[in-house]
């Protein structure tokens, strides 16, 4: 229940001295059950041993450090609050010295004021504080107390970025210790050609001495096949992280996805969730190609840099310069090209969402000889992902314009400053000497040359962390804890002032709506189009967790139940439903996998469908193909009847679950109903009155509200709605003629 505090409420209740010690304790222990750690503050006294178990507010971060949080005392305004994201909940400083947790924040909505919404853990009740600006500047100054996880590096439950990703590169401590003993060795090796080519030019070639020749030229070989040993088994080593990193990540990320609300669903394009998930191909392809050889290839640096400052200080400095060159033009040009890449994913974005919506939707395209505008509009997005494409590439051609003469410059000037420095100097050096130096070059400036031609992809990389971030750190749906009730169900449903809006709405999709389900019984729904019907349904399968009132099932609160448990325990069928690829009886049995032919058969009895399977070529060994287009719509829906009960839930829900059976189909259904029914709470949704009529209750929604609750000749006397429902259906029966009586032949007069 919320408590709303107008400008009209008092204040007293905030100016009152409160003790900061359990406030501000409390507030850090709900806070850090949020982010995953869970502490209590009895816990924290003792092992703080907090005197009189007072706990300022320095006290405090050190605490929330050493409980592996990471706590920053600050202050903002009051618009600041509402540009937190992820940094809610956050700990609130009142002026009193008490502390409050600030849940979350709610945007403006017409007619009504931005507010926030705070939580008070002193409080013996978890009703959360609704305050707009007026009431909430009174009593607050601004301080604020933010709180985030101090992950490890190797903690799987961290935020998914490139942390994250980074963590599970290194997350096997004996591939990590052979890849960097690989690089050391690598790096060492890679001396080689460097000794070989001064020793081959400035000492065989001067003294010509043909055992130094041999020595050199067999000490070289056996060099090399070391560095091919270890070379290979580095790339084997890498092939292997990358594997096992790409299964991880892309369980890790579908699991995420799975977990969110279905919310995030109906708000986000199918394309734009499609074209996210795949960008992690961008990412793994940086990570273990361009960013992870780099790093390797960087352990050189520690081994040539000291040994280019032996040859020629003045040459290393000439290299080192041009390298910081690169570095600032690089640094200087990043925005632009972080820009320009946001417009081309952008573009490739809406280019996916329009090809998966019309893939989804071609038969309405054929159907309404759509193609034409579908050409249309895919050409304006092909175009504009070829125009922001052109741009970033032309952004990429001056970075490579630029970054090209001082590469030139790194591996060749080298050669002119040697010359000028011997001319100056009247100091020879050795010819030998300036191809190792020009070798040891090469592999110095090669992390620079290739962070100068991969600045597009290490932007890209950037911005497809970004877009895989909105789906594996978005808030999954409640009562995924682990931690739920489990019994099973009975079958009793109760609803108390429940009141639910959809996000974006301003009326209540359910208002204040009360009712109760004997386990056991048959219960319908009814009312017109947009009263909250299917609404219902969604609240019982727990796809909305943002309602207000209660909802229990077998006396447990709906959001204290373990979330998988709930819908494994529910039968739902919809008007639409979704059958995926595979045969009639893996279909149906898709909720019990290890169902016995004679329970899938007995389901298909059940449902009406097992006289059309039958029928079939291969019976239930029938193939369904995408999207089910080898089945008719009754017959798709008599199958997804079938499969909601094979599960043998307690409580079945059908909703307009026979809207598109034929007569026929629907008469079987219909006849079965009360086979259906037996030893679980069903809860019947329809247009059509006549499939309530064996209902022992039929509750009758008007906008959001109960109008009306009662048997079928109950609601026929007293409710107009359903009255009126009821006789617009069978006014065709209305003024026919009485049929006489049929007298059956007897079978001598019939012969």
């Amino acid at each position: 229940m919320t408590l709303i505090l107008n400008e009209n409420a008092p204040v007293e209740a905030f100016q009152e001295p409160k003790s900061a010690t359990g406030s501000l304790l409390g507030s850090l222990v709900i806070v850090a059950r949020h982010r995953g750690v869970h502490l209590s503050v009895e816990q924290l006294i003792r092992d703080h041993q907090l005197r009189g178990g007072d706990a300022s507010v320095p006290e405090t971060l050190k605490i929330a450090v050493a409980a592996g949080l990471r706590a920053q005392a600050t202050r903002l305004r009051w618009e600041d609050l509402f540009n937190m994201g992820t940094a809610l909940p956050a700990i609130i400083m009142l002026r009193n010295g008490a502390a409050m947790v600030l849940q979350r924040t709610e945007a403006k909505l017409p007619g009504w004021p931005p507010v926030i919404v705070l939580r008070d853990p002193n409080s013996t009740e978890e009703a959360p504080l609704v305050l707009d600006e007026a009431r909430f500047t009174a009593v607050w100054d601004g301080d604020v107390i933010l709180v985030k996880r101090d992950y490890r590096l190797r903690d799987e439950d961290r935020p998914f970025g490139i942390g994250w990703l980074a963590g599970q590169l290194l997350r096997d401590k004996r591939v990590v210790r052979d890849l960097t003993i690989c690089a050391v060795l690598l790096g060492v090796l890679a001396i080689a050609p460097v000794m070989y080519w001064r020793v081959m030019v400035d000492r065989v070639m001067y003294y010509g001495s043909m055992s130094t020749f041999t020595m050199i030229g067999v000490a070289f070989l056996v060099l090399l096949v070391f560095e091919t040993i270890f070379g290979h088994l580095r790339r084997y080593l890498v092939n292997f992280v990358t594997a096992r990193v790409d299964a991880k990540a892309w369980t890790h990320l579908f699991n995420k996805m799975l977990n969110l609300p279905i919310d995030f669903f109906e708000r986000t394009p199918t394309g734009e969730i499609i074209h996210d998930m795949y960008e992690f191909y961008r990412v793994r392809s940086f990570l273990t190609g361009q960013l992870f050889g780099t790093l390797l290839d960087s352990f050189v640096l520690v081994i040539f840099l000291p040994i280019m400052f032996m040859f020629s200080t003045i040459m290393t400095a000439f290299v080192l310069a041009l390298c910081l060159l690169i570095c600032i033009w690089l640094v200087v040009m990043l925005p632009t090209i972080r820009r320009k890449v946001g417009r081309a994913v952008a573009a490739e974005t809406a280019r996916g969402t329009h090809l998966v919506e019309a893939v989804h939707g071609i038969r309405a395209i054929k159907s309404l000889a759509l193609d034409a505008r579908q050409r249309h509009e895919w050409d304006v997005h092909v175009a504009r992902v070829a125009e922001a494409r052109f741009d970033e590439g032309c952004t990429s051609n001056w970075v490579q314009t630029v970054v090209h003469p001082m590469q030139v410059l790194m591996t060749n000037g080298v050669i002119a400053v040697a010359v000028y420095l011997a001319l100056v100097n009247h100091d020879t050096m050795y010819l030998g000497a300036i191809f190792a130096f020009m070798i040891m070059t090469q592999r110095v400036t090669m992390p620079v040359v290739q962070a100068a031609q991969g600045i597009v992809q290490i932007d890209e990389a950037r911005t497809a962390v970004n877009a895989l971030s909105k789906i594996a750190n978005a808030p999954p749906e409640e009562g995924r804890s682990g931690r739920g009730i489990r019994t099973p169900f009975v079958g009793r449903i109760e609803f108390n002032e429940v009141m639910f809006r959809y996000p974006g709405s301003i009326a209540p999709a359910l208002d204040r709506i009360s009712f109760t389900i004997p386990e056991g019984s048959i219960f319908g729904i009814v009312g017109r189009s947009g009263s909250g019907k299917t609404t219902v349904t969604r609240l019982l399968q727990a796809l909305h967790s943002n309602y207000q009132g209660l909802i229990k099932i077998d006396g447990n609160d709906l959001r204290e139940i373990d979330v998988d448990h709930l819908r494994s325990s529910l039968g739902v069928v919809l008007q639409e439903n979704f059958l995926f690829r595979g045969t009639i009886r893996d279909t149906i049995a898709a909720t019990k996998p290890d169902a016995t032919f004679e329970e899938v058969v007995e389901a298909a009895r059940l449902a009406g469908a097992e006289e059309f399977i039958e029928r079939l070529p291969a019976g239930y060994e029938t193939y369904i193909q995408e999207g089910s287009t080898n089945l008719s719509g009754g017959q798709r829906q008599r199958l997804a009847i079938a499969r909601a009960l094979m599960g043998n839930p307690r409580i079945l829900m059908l909703d307009e679950a026979t809207s598109a059976l034929d007569a026929d189909s629907e008469a079987i259904v219909n006849a079965n109903l009360m086979r259906i029914a037996q030893g679980r709470t069903l809860i019947i949704i329809s247009h059509r009155l006549s499939a309530l009529v064996a209902a022992d209750s039929i509750c009758v929604l008007e906008r959001g509200s109960v109008y009306d609750i009662g048997s079928h000749e109950q609601l026929l006397q007293r409710c107009d709605i359903y009255a009126g429902l009821w006789h617009l259906q069978h006014r065709h029966l209305q003024n026919r003629p009485v049929p006489h009586e049929v007298i059956p032949l007897r079978q001598d007069a019939a012969q």
